[in-house]
């Protein structure tokens, strides 16, 4: 898994991603699929 540092980093970039203001739905989705699949949670 990962380390410490590295989860934290992980867990401030998802948690900015999912809420946000900013980004359209569609695009927000987006990047909780690349999240998971760059963290080997393939759908």
């Amino acid at each position: 898994m990962l380390r410490n540092k590295q989860k934290k980093a992980f867990e401030n970039f998802y948690d900015s991603a999912r809420n946000n203001d900013i980004l359209e739905p569609k695009t927000t989705l987006m990047l909780h699929l690349a999240s998971a699949m760059a963290l080997g949670c393939h759908p």
